[in-house]
C-alpha cells in the first residue's frame, strides 16, 4: 500500500509498505477513504516532537472496515468507520471515567515514538487495535468527509466548548481560527446555554470569513488591539470564556489579557516544550479559572458530536479547502504549513 511518511524535518514523501493485517484479537483493518492533514502533524514536520524518518503520518482517518480480529464485536466487514486519532484500551482506570486521553495504554496514530510507535492514517489502509472502542460506526445520512471531522476536530472543538461551562448570554473569544477553533466556534453556538456572542479571533482574512460564515463576530488581530476588540464587544469588562485554540505562547497570554475578572480560559492548543513567565499573583487576584484541556478524549464526546453533525446543528464541510490525492500529500502539507489550506483532505 501507499503511505505518507516522514522523511527529515520539513518534509514528507509517500512510501510503498506492506498493507497491514491483523496482529491482535480485538484489531481490525480498514480500507481508507478518507484522510487529513491536521495542525499537530506540523509539530511533527517541524521536529517540534520526535518521529523518525520512513514513519508514516496522520491521525484522521474514515473508511470501510475490511478485516477483524475474533475478538471484534460491533464491528464486521463493510462497516463504515471513524477513527478515533487516539488509541485507547476503554478498560483502565482513566477510560472507565470518561478520561480516556489519560489511558494507560494511550497511544496516538501516526506520531511515532511519541504516540506509542502505531503508523499513520494518511494511507491506503489502516490497522486500528482495540477497534471495538477505537471505531465509530457512520450512520447512513452522513457523508465520510463530514464523518471524518468526527475523529478529531469536530470533537475536540466540542470538548473545549464542553469544558468552558458556557452560560447563557456569555461573551466567548476563541482565539485562532484553524480547524479546531472554527469547530469551537460551531460548538459553542449549539450549547443548549447558547452565548450571548461568540468572538473570532485571526490574522487571517479567510479564516475570519469562515468564522463569519458561522456566525461568530470576526476580529483581525493585525487591525485591532485583541483587549481593545474584546472590551469593547463585551461591555467593557472582557470575554466571559476565552478558548485559546493556538497553541503558542503569545496566544496563550492573549488569552489571560482578554479574559474578564473571574472568567474562563480554556487551553485546547497543543504544547509540547513551551514555557511562559506566568505572574501567579495577577491570575490569583484576578480569579481565573485556567483550564488545560490535554488530549480530547474524543470517546467520551464524539457520539454527541456526530449526533449534532447528522442534527445540522455544526457543519465542518466549509473548512476544506483542499482535496488532494494521497500522492501530492508532500504539497498538502506546504499549502498547510504557509496557513493557504484551512483543511486538506487526502483522497487515497
Amino acid at each position: 500500500m501507499r503511505a505518507a511518511v516522514f522523511d527529515r524535518v520539513g518534509r514528507v514523501r509517500v512510501d510503498e509498505l506492506p498493507d497491514p493485517t491483523v496482529e491482535e484479537p480485538g484489531d481490525a483493518v480498514i480500507r481508507v477513504t478518507r484522510s487529513a492533514i491536521c495542525g499537530s502533524d506540523l509539530h511533527f514536520l517541524h521536529g517540534k516532537a520526535p518521529i523518525s524518518s520512513g514513519e508514516p503520518m496522520g491521525h484522521e482517518a474514515v473508511g470501510v472496515v475490511e478485516a477483524t480480529g475474533p475478538d471484534v464485536r460491533r464491528f464486521g466487514r463493510g462497516d463504515r468507520v471513524v477513527v478515533a486519532f487516539d488509541i485507547v484500551c476503554g478498560r483502565c482506570w482513566f477510560c472507565t471515567r470518561g478520561q480516556t486521553q489519560l489511558c494507560e495504554d494511550f497511544r496516538n496514530l501516526g506520531a511515532g515514538v511519541f504516540g506509542g510507535g502505531l503508523p499513520g492514517a494518511q494511507a491506503e489502509r489502516l490497522r486500528v487495535p482495540v477497534a471495538d472502542v477505537n471505531l465509530l460506526g457512520i450512520p447512513d445520512d452522513v457523508g465520510d468527509e463530514a464523518a471524518l471531522f468526527v475523529g478529531d476536530v469536530l470533537s475536540t472543538g466540542w470538548y473545549a466548548a464542553s469544558i468552558a461551562r458556557i452560560a447563557q448570554g456569555d461573551t466567548v473569544a476563541i482565539l485562532g481560527m484553524g480547524p479546531v477553533g472554527y469547530c469551537a466556534v460551531q460548538a459553542a453556538l449549539a450549547m443548549e446555554s447558547a452565548p450571548g456572542r461568540v468572538l473570532a479571533l485571526d490574522r487571517e482574512p479567510a479564516r475570519l470569513a469562515l468564522a463569519a460564515g458561522a456566525g461568530a463576530v470576526p476580529i483581525d488581530v493585525t487591525t485591532s488591539h485583541p483587549v481593545t476588540a474584546v472590551a469593547e464587544a463585551s461591555g467593557g469588562r472582557g470575554a466571559d470564556v476565552v478558548i485559546e485554540a493556538v497553541g503558542s505562547p503569545d496566544a496563550f497570554e492573549t488569552a489571560s489579557d482578554v479574559v474578564r475578572r473571574g472568567g474562563t480560559v480554556v487551553i485546547v492548543g497543543m504544547y509540547a516544550g513551551e514555557t511562559v513567565q506566568m505572574q501567579l499573583g495577577v491570575w490569583w487576584a484576578r480569579a481565573i479559572d485556567l483550564r488545560f484541556s490535554g488530549v480530547c478524549p474524543v470517546h467520551t464526546v464524539w457520539e454527541a458530536a456526530m449526533e449534532a453533525l447528522r442534527a445540522e446543528r455544526v457543519d465542518p464541510l466549509p473548512l476544506i479547502s483542499h482535496r488532494l490525492p494521497l500522492a501530492d500529500v508532500a504539497r498538502g502539507y506546504e499549502l498547510f504549513d504557509r496557513r493557504e489550506a484551512t483543511k486538506v483532505i487526502l483522497l487515497p
